[in-house]
């Protein structure tokens, strides 16, 4: 459709504002607007029919938006992988928790080799051992056969990431300051404490005796001198 000659600038601008209003393009913009329209509508009257139901939807799509943006990234295990091993260091040998150090050392020896591998699922992220570095070029690497399978996949992961924190690796540092090898040679009754055990009369008496001093009575001192004349001779 052609203008008509003559027209001047204002006319021109009126001519195409009534096409775009009376076009194809127009209708098309008109029938998606409507559409929409009748979609909020129909989405507005089931929440009033059932707002449980749509509670527990929009429930479940907040959980799922903010499990999105709580997912942690790779440099956030790099960085807790870091805290966890310097927390160690800081911790004399012998309260070290063999747990917590066998786990984060293997994690460092993967680290260092280069066999850690990192995959974000949107809601929570995975780390996972590789067999090999990225940049091996071996027969091992190319060959189908020799490929780890995914049955094995299971295996080989290390740590979940899931809402800010790395599982795995946080439960492992749990009571690292603890080396349960300490009391392997206890009774089974002392090997475990409570916190009843820890704020417990008898244990504040306990406490308080060990400040007392030391009373022998006439039999203990004979017996302490046949001992120290035993020794003697």
């Amino acid at each position: 459709m052609t203008e008509p000659p003559g027209l001047g600038h204002t006319e021109k601008k009126r001519l195409l504002s009534g096409r775009l209003r009376t076009g194809r393009l127009a209708s098309w913009w008109k029938s998606l607007l409507h559409d929409y329209a009748e979609a909020c509508k129909e989405v507005a009257q089931s929440v009033r029919q059932r707002p449980g139901k749509a509670g527990l939807y929009i429930s479940l799509l907040a959980g799922a938006v903010g499990c999105s943006l709580h997912s942690p990234c790779e440099e956030s295990f790099e960085t807790s992988l870091l805290e966890a091993s310097g927390t160690l260091l800081l911790l004399s040998p012998w309260t070290r928790s063999a747990s917590s150090e066998g786990h984060v050392q293997r994690l460092m020896k993967l680290r260092n080799r280069g066999q850690l591998r990192f995959q974000s699922l949107f809601f929570f992220s995975l780390v996972y051992e590789a067999p090999f570095d990225v940049g091996v070029d071996l027969y091992q690497v190319h060959c189908k056969y020799l490929k780890p399978c995914w049955t094995d996949f299971p295996s080989q992961v290390l740590d979940v990431g899931f809402w800010g924190r790395w599982w795995v690796l946080h439960t492992k540092m749990q009571d690292s300051d603890i080396n349960d090898e300490e009391f392997q040679h206890l009774p089974e009754h002392l090997r475990t404490v409570s916190f009843h055990n820890l704020h417990s009369e008898a244990n504040e008496k306990l406490f308080e005796e060990k400040y007392k001093p030391v009373v022998l009575t006439e039999q203990q001192t004979q017996q302490v001198k046949r001992e120290n004349q035993g020794q003697l001779y």
